[in-house]
């Protein structure tokens, strides 16, 4: 079951969601000895993974532009706001195959919304 989320003003509902932060270590030899010492260079960025569904084509072209224009943007979940995130990358969308789909209360017939899986990678500003 997919959550409603807001990417701004867009609306995605999201399947899955992966949240991971990059540790930068160096592990060094020290000569003549039999052990090895770490050094921590500090850390990256959070990034989010997040699968999903966009509904129609204004949504993913905001998507996209939001992309293409490096902007910052606020992701509103279940849990809380999350600012000062952009797309990192390409997102990456793949139209859905379905006649007519009720999403939200909302039915949708396939001649006239498009809808989007998708994948991103969303980046702290």
């Amino acid at each position: 079951m997919s959550a409603k989320w807001r990417w701004n003003t867009v609306q995605i509902f999201v399947s899955d969601q992966d949240i991971a932060r990059e540790t930068k270590r160096a592990e060094l030899f020290i000569l003549d000895s039999t052990t090895s010492n770490f050094q921590f260079f500090g850390a990256g960025s959070e990034k989010r993974m997040i699968k999903g569904l966009v509904i129609g084509e204004i949504d993913r072209a905001a998507i996209i532009a939001d992309a293409i224009g490096d902007t910052t943007r606020t992701l509103t979940t279940p849990y809380g706001a999350v600012t000062g995130l952009k797309i990192n990358g390409v997102p990456k969308f793949s139209a859905k195959k379905y006649s007519s789909a009720m999403i939200d209360g909302t039915t949708y017939n396939a001649d006239t919304t498009p809808l989007y899986d998708f994948e991103v990678e969303l980046v702290t500003a």
